[in-house]
């Protein structure tokens, strides 16, 4: 095996996995690629991967082509990258790090060996979660532009739009369960979409219906950034806007 993905929510955590790997192996710093992007790679920045793929090693009989990729990927790059992942030169290790495996294509998953790096149990403290719990609680309340000045202000720092985001999904989603399980105690630890759609369903006010819906919603906008080169700021207004 050739390649490796190697998942963690910590980008860093991640890449010092692939480069004590490297150095494992022997492969002199020299002959280690670190390649990393600012925004989700791109099909161009593949491209340019390929280029680097088949230089010989320098200082050592394999050499390392380590994809930071905790930005994400488009889909066109994971294709293009597929191509790569399906004949990978022989004197060469490709290491690829991901926040999340289930952005990539399974056909990219079934082809490299996953190290699924654990990490602890994701928490914030009690006043983040109060802080998302009453942005998540005014949605249906604020008006066109208390939502548009919102996504001006979290989009002011890019690096933040995706925390962000996996922060509210999380203070959703357990808003979500929550109030499904203490609405039927018999399913304490039940968290499947099939569970949460059904009880949607039942809710006679509409309260558990309408946090599913945002709770998508952020999850599809979080997918977005995660695999397109989408403005975050365009993509925060649509949300806001379609909530």
């Amino acid at each position: 095996m050739h390649s490796f993905l190697i998942v963690s929510k910590n980008k860093q955590t991640a890449l010092d996995y692939a480069i004590g790997k490297c150095k494992k192996n022997q492969i002199d710093k020299f002959d280690i690629n670190l390649l990393a992007f600012e925004k989700a790679i791109g099909i161009e920045d593949i491209r340019n991967v390929q280029k680097k793929l088949f230089l010989k090693p320098i200082k050592s009989k394999t050499k390392a082509v380590i994809l930071e990729g905790s930005n994400g990927f488009t889909i066109e790059a994971q294709n293009a990258l597929l191509k790569i992942l399906e004949e990978p030169p022989a004197n060469t290790v490709i290491y690829i790090t991901s926040q999340n495996k289930e952005l990539l294509l399974p056909t990219i998953l079934s082809r490299c060996k996953i190290i699924d790096l654990k990490d602890k149990s994701f928490e914030l403290s009690q006043q983040e979660v109060a802080q998302y719990t009453d942005v998540l609680i005014s949605f249906p309340q604020n008006t066109m532009g208390e939502r548009l000045r919102l996504a001006l202000d979290i989009a002011k720092n890019k690096d933040e739009v995706i925390p962000w985001l996996e922060k509210m999904i999380h203070v959703a989603r357990q808003k979500l369960i929550y109030g499904i399980c203490h609405s039927d105690p018999d399913l304490s630890g039940e968290e499947s979409p099939g569970i949460l759609r059904r009880f949607a369903s039942q809710d006679d006010n509409g309260e558990t219906s309408q946090y599913l819906n945002i709770l998508i919603s952020l999850t599809k906008t979080y997918t977005i950034l995660k695999t397109t080169n989408v403005n975050p700021r365009l993509a925060l207004e649509n949300l806001f806007l379609n909530i």
